[in-house]
């Protein structure tokens, strides 16, 4: 087992890796306390059956596919329901899913009754490297991704690499997208990696070393207000590009987007864009430049006429660059 601490003041936790976890969660949990699992309507029901048959008797909210899931409708009906449930203050979320669901799951556990327990169980490569870890949770607005949330830490994460084998190719993809964002940043040899070798072949050394990157940066800066930046490479124009689409790429192909938007100015964007090749993610889409600079003015990291960009001057080095919000038109 490869086990990952998190030393978030008030809130350290640990972050469990090892393949078979899921069918032994009795061993990580206290399977007779009052539990509700948040999963969706996607995720193969073996996962959730596998909960069942060991937990006694959990409340389960499952809710459609997607990013139209984080809806403050959706929160409020399954908070309403655990009400109705008698779920007490004593409980334990379990998020069962990928980032859509540890996103709503989070946020729910974090308002219920002032904020209850609760636990990650990621199933997809882009969840189990990037969006379980660190405590971001919220909820989409119509408007904005992400627009409603808070920082709220988990008590455990659960990674169970079996899960992977049920990905489409698509879905496990997306998740190598965030593993170049992590390679771009802080790793060059992580990059080489992935261009050379079998990513399957020793997946969870590779989900390590992305969780590794994504701690350091998070324990230094928790509230995401300096150095936990970094994360966002590709992010501000890809979360734009997503919206655009209106869902239709999914995060992680957004994220190459923007990542190639980024770098196009840079000596290495041939080799970046050979790599994004590899695993089927797109580096060109057609949009309208002025509905994604209008998606880009109100992304939750601007500030009054400024904001922040993630820049990669070389592999392995991401920097923060405060530039005046219509200066991102020069990346468009």
């Amino acid at each position: 087992m490869i086990k990952i601490n998190m030393p978030i003041k008030d809130n350290s936790y640990d972050v469990l890796i090892k393949r078979g976890l899921l069918s032994n969660i009795d061993n990580y949990i206290d399977i007779n306390r009052q539990i509700v699992i948040i999963t969706d309507d996607f995720i193969p029901k073996r996962y959730l059956n596998t909960l069942r048959e060991k937990i006694n008797n959990p409340i389960v909210f499952e809710v459609p596919q997607g990013e139209t899931s984080k809806s403050m409708e959706i929160a409020y009906s399954i908070i309403s329901d655990m009400i109705d449930s008698k779920i007490t203050r004593k409980c334990l979320v379990i998020a069962l899913g990928g980032g859509v669901i540890g996103d709503l799951a989070g946020f729910i556990a974090s308002i219920y009754m002032r904020g209850v327990d609760f636990i990650q169980i990621p199933t997809t490569l882009l969840s189990q490297i990037d969006s379980s870890i660190g405590g971001k949770v919220g909820i989409n607005s119509q408007s904005m991704k992400n627009a409603i949330g808070t920082f709220y830490q988990p008590q455990l994460v659960l990674i169970d690499p079996n899960t992977l084998k049920t990905l489409s190719q698509r879905e496990f993809n997306n998740g190598i997208a965030e593993m170049i964002k992590y390679a771009m940043i802080a790793d060059k040899s992580l990059f080489q990696d992935l261009y050379d070798g079998n990513v399957l072949s020793n997946i969870e050394l590779y989900i390590e070393k992305c969780i590794n990157i994504k701690r350091n940066l998070v324990i230094k800066d928790v509230f995401d207000n300096k150095e936990r930046q970094l994360l966002n490479y590709g992010h501000t124009i890809g979360h734009a590009i997503e919206q655009y689409s209106n869902y239709s790429l999914l995060h992680g192909e957004s994220i190459s987007i923007g990542m190639t938007l980024m770098s196009k100015k840079y000596d290495f964007f041939v080799d970046l864009v050979k790599l994004l090749q590899k695993y089927d993610l797109p580096h060109v889409y057609e949009y309208d430049k002025d509905k994604i600079y209008g998606f880009i003015q109100t992304d939750k990291k601007a500030s009054m006429s400024m904001l922040n960009i993630i820049l990669v001057d070389e592999i392995g080095n991401g920097f923060i660059k405060p530039i005046k919000i219509e200066k991102i038109k020069e990346y468009l």
